[in-house]
């Protein structure tokens, strides 16, 4: 099967399980903190959404209980909150209330996210504004991607979350949908592929479509997911 057959089954399939584009609701955007972003993206992984909106909520009271604004709060913020509470793994548990690490590592989320957070701080990163600004550079992508836990996905949705409309992260979710769609697996090269491609022929942003396949493909997909997290 020729891979232009394998988009022509993924846009059939786009549009009669994801319908009009236009009920498809806007992507998750974070543009003022890198703070969140880098939370909603790390936690996200391989986690339910209303684990994730857990998080995301205690940070927030956190940050408003000290006086400060978290949709505001830059990767240095985030860093100086965990070091107040004793460290990443202190904050992590008595300020977010979990102890979520990632997958096969046992390394909590938080302690991948501070050593992050500080890679980037070193290159200049410290905002979502100077995130995109140097998305594209090796050194930004590393410093996030070197980190034990994280990765290519969670440096896409860091990314996203951040405001980059051309990114796509292909995960589990994405890759079934895609998969199911041709009729073949899909790794992440492929799927990147197709999502892009078919957000193209759609007049779609790459990471609208996405969102709408993940929402599509979610077990814990409600009203609220719409709200701050995939």
């Amino acid at each position: 099967m020729t891979t232009d057959t394998h988009l022509e089954r993924v846009l059939a399939a786009i549009r009669s399980d994801l319908g009009d584009p236009a009920t498809w609701g806007a992507p998750v955007e974070m543009q003022g903190s890198l703070a969140l972003c880098a939370l909603n993206s790390a936690y996200s992984l391989q986690n339910t959404s209303a684990a994730v909106r857990n998080v995301l909520r205690r940070y927030r009271e956190h940050r408003i209980d000290a006086g400060a604004d978290p949709s505001t709060d830059s990767g240095p913020d985030l860093i100086g909150a965990m070091d107040a509470a004793g460290g990443a793994r202190a904050f992590s548990t008595e300020i977010l209330d979990t102890r979520a690490a990632f997958p096969k590592t046992g390394r909590l989320r938080s302690e991948a996210i501070y050593d992050a957070l500080a890679g980037l701080a070193d290159l200049g990163v410290t905002t979502t504004q100077q995130l995109l600004d140097h998305a594209n550079e090796s050194a930004a992508e590393r410093a996030w991607c070197s980190v034990k836990g994280l990765g290519q996905q969670s440096w896409a949705y860091l990314l996203m979350n951040a405001g980059q409309s051309t990114r796509t992260k292909p995960d589990t979710m994405v890759r079934r949908f895609l998969a199911r769609a041709t009729g073949a697996p899909v790794d992440a090269v492929e799927a990147t592929r197709l999502i892009t491609e078919a957000a193209a022929a759609l007049g779609v942003e790459v990471r609208n479509l996405d969102r709408a396949i993940w929402l599509h493909e979610s077990p814990d997909r409600g009203p609220k997911d719409q709200e701050d997290v995939e």
